[in-house]
């Protein structure tokens, strides 16, 4: 996490203390406003879980596998970059340094509840299909409107 309070830390803290009270202890995790291609930024984090902290087994995830979530603001969304809004995407690590392998979409899309977020890596490091509903987390309405707020700001500079 940053020094300074980001919009998502929040929703981010909630969906890691989920994953933690589930078994499934984070070994790293971090949010950030990160640029994209250094012309405007983006809200991210990015959870990383490893058979060493996170109960994930090692045969399959040698290095782990990392959950990113990402809040675009849009404005590059003619350039190929996502449109305006969260997403959440998980990749497989590659090398006990970070490295990881392509980016996949995941099963818990926008402001998905922390539950929900644990039932879906569930399902990813188990190989089945998600079995719970998707349902929002309670403070969506005031994330996104956070979300918003800050996107506005970074639209404007």
């Amino acid at each position: 996490m940053t020094d300074r309070q980001l919009p998502h830390d929040p929703y981010i803290t909630a969906v890691t203390d989920a994953l933690t009270t589930a078994g499934l202890e984070p070994a790293d995790g971090w949010t950030s406003d990160a640029e994209t291609r250094g012309t405007y930024c983006y809200l991210d984090a990015v959870i990383t879980l490893d058979p060493n902290t996170s109960g994930i087994p090692a045969e399959r995830w040698r290095d782990g596998l990392i959950l990113i979530w990402e809040w675009h603001t849009g404005i590059e969304a003619d350039q190929g970059e996502p449109e305006r809004g969260p997403s959440w995407e998980w990749a497989r690590l590659v090398d006990p340094h970070g490295e990881c392998g392509e980016r996949e979409g995941f099963t818990a899309l926008g402001y998905p509840s922390p539950a929900y977020v644990v039932e879906s890596v569930r399902a990813l490091i188990e190989r089945r299909n998600q079995s719970t509903p998707a349902e929002r987390w309670e403070r969506a309405d005031e994330l996104d409107a956070a979300c918003e707020a800050w996107g506005a700001d970074e639209g404007s500079e």
